[in-house]
């Protein structure tokens, strides 16, 4: 990656920017080592006197932060972490991870390790020290990045320092702040990172220390309740995007089926489906849900209809799509889906994001993007809505002479989930294109009725969505203060792999796509180097790449699989040097060898 050297911050204690801040406290010529980066580092040792290391304290499992440790199975120092975040340098536990990635919604972990490292000692937790040279490593939980996150607090040479990892950023920001979304609509991982630096900011600090980002050499008291002030504007931003607003629910009549009974001819039958009945006795299902699609058979036999001739979906979330394959295997009904809505389950294993569903949906006819469909008697105006997802749409149409919005999961009745079905980068939301959008939409159109998932059906009020645009202005700026540089720091997708999941049979060569996006307004110039697992062959080893400002830049590479390699899952990476700073792979891309 380049010939890097080390910077003395205060006496016996540098800094080397590697993949991410490497801190060295030296004592005669030994040293500990506060992350790893890529451990390039280790090779300029000499220049600082140093000829042996005695620890290395890791602040949370990301690959930036260790991927160097994996180069070899054994180290002449012992490496530290966090008791809690242990499962992800197990071998077992690691495998479990990345075996069951994509399985639901937001990972555990981002940016987990692609490779074990089973020396790793998960010996620190809060209220544990470890003596070193005349002093104390002294762990405090600063949970954010990862639930165990850690930073190491020294008394070194009169001075307090915090090695405190991705906790904090220079301004009182967080670097990259989409790992505080443990989920994709709370703020129980930002209120953690609040509740961590609330006890980093007890104590006296005079240089904090971070793993990205410039070190703080001044107020840092001050920093830490700026980012706190930042993460709580964050939290309320999860909070209800609609406050001070009343519920108008609909009332609803129960069937003998179970199902309820919304207008004539409309029915609301399990989580989140409708059933709209037509001339001729045919019915259109939307947003099916396999956990129940087979009560449809006793609401068709209720309500008189004979066939199913159509099924769509509001969004490709698995518990809104699941069914459509289902209604087609047993009903012969054609999928219609909306273009957004259909690219990331056309096929699954595309796309890097939450809660797909569990095999490919190929739908019968694409509707437009943004116009006109008709089914039986009804035409409806079909447009995308994004929100929680980016990957939605909605339709509207006049049942009974009441105008209807079946839009999903983007906005709910106040009480339910604080009006929102959440908002997360992994999710692909945004707020000025999203959210404001979508709730400019529903104004414009004005229904009587709004027809969501989860049995959230209400009548419309301009006021309600009012309320949404304000919330969706003022969540914005929440995200872009809690950002280092800007809003593109909480984009998890500025690199990716595409296929994100390849399925093979060893021996085979496989092709994969990296994509590299650049949300800056400068000129990008970046060293591709993508990883493969030992005993592969990846090809090219190394590609330059220049990227305009706003531009995406794809490098493709040829994967060669070993005949004897044995089933299982394996993780594809990329390192890059990005305008002469490296970054520690960046992205991933599965291949699981059947």
């Amino acid at each position: 990656m380049g010939k890097l050297s080390w910077t003395e911050l205060l006496p016996d204690l540098y800094l080397y920017k590697d993949t991410c801040n490497v801190y060295l406290l030296k004592s005669g010529d030994e040293a500990v080592v506060f992350d790893f980066g890529s451990g390039t580092w280790m090779e300029s040792l000499p220049e600082i006197g140093v000829q042996s290391i005695r620890h290395v304290f890791l602040t949370h499992p990301h690959r930036d932060q260790c991927a160097g440790l994996a180069t070899r199975t054994e180290w002449p120092f012992d490496v530290h972490a966090s008791t809690q975040d242990l499962r992800f340098y197990r071998p077992d536990t690691l495998a479990g991870f990345w075996k069951t990635y994509q399985s639901a919604g937001c990972p555990a972990n981002y940016a987990a390790p692609r490779l074990p490292l089973p020396f790793v000692k998960g010996n620190v937790a809060d209220a544990q020290e470890i003596s070193w040279a005349n002093t104390r490593i002294c762990a405090i939980p600063t949970p954010g990045h990862t639930r165990g996150a850690l930073t190491y607090i020294v008394a070194w040479n009169g001075k307090s320092l915090a090695f405190c990892g991705d906790a904090i950023h220079h301004g009182g920001t967080i670097h990259q702040p989409y790992h505080l979304e443990w989920d994709h609509w709370t703020g129980e991982g930002a209120l953690a990172a609040w509740h961590g630096l609330e006890r980093l900011g007890y104590c006296r600090i005079d240089r904090l220390c971070p793993s990205h980002g410039p070190v703080v050499q001044t107020s840092t008291i001050a920093c830490i309740r700026r980012a706190q002030k930042h993460l709580m504007a964050f939290i309320r931003a999860k909070g209800s995007v609609c406050p001070g607003e009343i519920d108008r629910w609909v009332s609803t009549e129960p069937l003998v089926c179970g199902a309820q009974r919304v207008l004539p001819n409309l029915y609301h039958f399990g989580a989140n489906s409708f059933l709209l009945v037509g001339d001729n006795a045919e019915g259109l299902v939307i947003d099916p849900t396999l956990s129940d699609i087979e009560s449809i058979g006793a609401l068709i036999k209720e309500t008189g209809v004979q066939k199913l001739t159509a099924a769509t979906a509001t969004h490709y979330h698995r518990d809104h799509s699941d069914g459509l394959n289902w209604l087609r295997d047993h009903y012969g009904t054609a999928i219609w889906l909306h273009p957004w809505v259909a690219e990331p389950i056309k096929d699954r294993n595309q796309i890097d994001v939450p809660w797909l569903p569990s095999e490919s949906i190929q739908s019968d006819r694409t509707l437009p993007e943004t116009g006109v469909f008709r089914w039986n008697q009804y035409r409806f105006n079909i447009r995308p809505f994004p929100g929680q997802t980016w990957w939605h749409c909605a339709f509207d149409t006049t049942i009974a002479g009441v105008h209807v919005l079946f839009s999903g999961d983007n906005f709910q009745p106040p009480s339910r989930w604080n009006g929102t079905g959440g908002f997360c980068a992994y999710n692909g939301a945004r707020f000025t294109e999203g959210f404001a959008r979508s709730a400019q939409t529903a104004l414009d159109i004005a229904p009587d009725l709004i027809a969501n998932g989860h049995g959230c059906i209400y009548r419309f009020h301009a006021g309600h969505y009012l309320r949404i645009l304000r919330w969706s202005a003022q969540s914005e700026n929440a995200v872009r203060n809690l950002c280092p540089a800007d809003s593109s720091d909480y984009d998890c997708r500025t690199y990716s792999w595409s296929p994100f999941l390849t399925e093979t049979p060893s021996g085979r060569t496989v092709d994969l796509a990296f994509e590299a996006r650049n949300p800056t307004g400068k000129l990008q110039l970046l060293t591709f180097q993508p990883l493969s697992p030992q005993g592969w062959d990846i090809t090219p080893a190394q590609r330059k790449i220049t990227a305009p400002p706003g531009a995406e830049r794809t490098a493709r590479v040829t994967l060669r699989i070993p005949q004897s390699t044995a089933p299982g899952r394996y993780l594809v990476a990329a390192n890059l040097i990005l305008n002469g700073d490296p970054l520690g792979e960046v992205a991933v891309a599965l291949v699981q060898v059947i």
